[in-house]
């Protein structure tokens, strides 16, 4: 009888205890946060919103190969809209008075590129360079010099880059070129005040969710020039072309045209 007592007692004890561990536990951790400790994070993925506005003019045409370049020169910029007209391109928005622009070159023979950017209307040339090639495939990468005024508020610009088959010569019909529309916006006080505490990477999503392509491919660029063995980053980068349909041309290599001054 004592023994049968005390297996009671001791059995009673036991489920008092396990239900008190229990409610504390539940108490303590919500079942939520229990899970978000044991199911693994998926990683964020890196998608550009590509703004509907298109160049004020058509922009002049002209060969995207030539001699020195067998396949076409393109600006690495993302798809346009269904909804724009074939003739339109893309204004492409930035926050820098002196942006970066990408050019993907898959193979040339040419040692100098030209670069030109006007204004709107496309009566005034704002800047005029010949820069030499220090790669002969890969994304170009040009950035407008420090002693240019820079670009202001709410102005589109157009822009070209062209390849130099013969530098020498005066015809320049052949040259491979390629073109587009940049414009310089104010940012909301919302996105201000997320860069004033965002990391550089965070900075690449704030600038992609807002439609700043420029910003969005310099930032990361040159975060994968300092950190060169990181696979986030990489990933960033390839997710980043497939979500404006550049995937094509996610794996060039960077090449950083040298910046001389808008005076030279």
């Amino acid at each position: 009888m004592l023994k049968k007592t005390l297996l009671l007692l001791t059995l009673g004890l036991t489920l008092s205890t396990d239900f008190l561990l229990t409610t504390v536990a539940a108490t303590a951790i919500p079942a939520n946060t229990i899970a978000q400790r044991f199911v693994p994070r998926r990683r964020s993925l890196l998608r550009f919103k590509v703004p509907n506005i298109r160049g004020s003019r058509n922009l002049e045409s002209g060969a995207a190969r030539g001699e020195c370049s067998p396949q076409e020169i393109s600006a690495v910029v993302p798809a346009k809209p269904v909804t724009m007209a074939s003739t339109d391109l893309p204004v492409q928005l930035t926050l820098s008075d002196r942006p970066t622009f990408f050019v993907s070159v898959p193979q040339t023979s040419a040692t100098q590129a030209a670069f030109l950017l006007q204004n709107e209307t496309g009566d005034e040339i704002l800047l005029e360079k010949t820069v030499p090639l220090n790669a002969n495939k890969g994304i170009m990468s040009y950035t407008l010099p420090a002693d240019f005024p820079g670009l202001k508020v709410g102005q589109k610009y157009s822009w070209r880059f062209s390849l130099l088959c013969d530098p020498t010569g005066g015809d320049r019909s052949g040259d491979p070129v390629t073109s587009g529309w940049i414009q310089r916006v104010q940012p909301t006080a919302t996105v201000t005040q997320q860069l004033q505490t965002a990391t550089n990477r965070q900075r690449v999503f704030i600038y992609a969710d807002n439609g700043y392509w420029n910003d969005t491919l310099k930032t990361l660029a040159d975060l994968r020039a300092t950190n060169p063995s990181d696979l986030t980053l990489l990933r960033d980068w390839v997710d980043l072309f497939k979500s404006v349909g550049l995937d094509a041309i996610a794996n060039q290599p960077i090449i950083q045209l040298s910046t001389a001054t808008a005076s030279q």
